[in-house]
């Protein structure tokens, strides 16, 4: 059965006495109703009568039951599909802890819910199923929109209150909206004094529901292994936005300004590195060229002379020995 509330006054006169009573909770079928159709779900509503009504004496706490009609005209729920009922479906508060804990460490969904299902020893004894723990996560969520600055903010703050060797700047608009932010945790600022030879700069990253940008800076190790030598959010990409970050990441480090630096095809970039990192050499990623390849050559061309132009790039050690490939 499924529960609808209703509120019904009622007078009673009881020894004598009118008492002003109300309908505290009507339980009533989830079949009570007929439509004429089956909706997409699966639920046939078959104008089933069964229904409970509880009455309560305002000036007390004795609740009656005023109206009971017993006998469904349909086929009960077998016990073993009872827990798959949305009246028996409820996400504890333990759960909901834990699912906010699982979200902090990035584990998907699905994977909460397989994770809960042996811990309760089956989706029997769970108490709700996958889909109310999206929807419990998705409510979460938009709780938590518009909130989400402030949160860096705080944690931002609270990374530097356990080690002051951590580094963050936020700049904010007109509007007291985030516009800017930079930071630098001990392990890359340590990391940047080590290998400061070279810095990858890519702000492809961008698929966010606020359109900020999301600008890694990156490098090599002696290993071969990418590192992070800081991150930031921009709200453009423009010439203003750039050399913030640059000013910011000069101030992080503990060496001086890397020797070179290696970005996409970007004018914008490139003006704000020869503002803000005045000496650096700008290189563009072998990558981003070699991806457009396919776009400004031929295809036909592309596929036959592939192997040379790959031959042109990788096998030339001098700028005369490229040009005459």
């Amino acid at each position: 059965m499924q529960n609808k509330r209703d509120l019904v006054f009622e007078v009673i006169v009881s020894k004598g006495v009118k008492l002003l009573m109300r309908s505290w909770e009507k339980n009533m079928c989830s079949k009570e109703v007929s439509n004429g159709s089956e909706r997409r779900r699966g639920v046939v509503r078959s104008g089933c009568k069964t229904k409970t009504t509880f009455l309560k004496v305002r000036e007390g706490t004795k609740y009656i039951i005023s109206n009971f009609v017993e006998g469904h005209n349909h086929a009960l729920t077998a016990p073993q599909m009872v827990h798959l009922l949305r009246l028996h479906r409820k996400i504890s508060e333990v759960n909901k802890a834990l699912a906010q804990q699982f979200g902090d460490v990035n584990i998907p969904t699905h994977q909460q819910f397989s994770l809960l299902e042996v811990q309760a020893g089956g989706m029997q004894n769970i108490g709700y199923t996958n889909k109310d723990l999206y929807n419990y996560e998705r409510q979460l969520h938009r709780k938590m929109k518009g909130h989400d600055a402030q949160m860096l903010s705080e944690h931002l703050i609270g990374e530097q209150a356990k080690n002051e060797s951590f580094f963050f700047m936020i700049e904010a608009d007109d509007d007291d909206r985030l516009k800017h932010c930079f930071w630098a945790d001990p392990t890359s600022r340590r990391a940047y004094k080590f290998y400061d030879d070279v810095v990858v700069f890519d702000t492809t990253y961008n698929n966010n529901r606020y359109g900020m940008v999301f600008a890694p800076l990156v490098g090599v190790n002696n290993h071969g292994q990418t590192i992070l030598f800081g991150g930031g959010f921009l709200s453009n990409e423009t010439i203003e936005s750039f050399p913030w970050l640059f000013e910011q990441f000069k101030k992080a480090m503990p060496a001086s300004p890397p020797k070179i630096i290696i970005t996409y095809q970007d004018p914008e970039m490139g003006n704000a590195i020869s503002q803000a990192l005045t000496g650096v050499f700008h290189r563009y990623c072998i990558w981003h060229i070699l991806d457009k390849f396919s776009q400004k050559i031929n295809t036909c061309i592309y596929k036959d002379e592939n192997r040379e132009l790959q031959s042109c790039v990788w096998e030339s050690d001098t700028k005369e020995e490229f040009e005459s490939k």
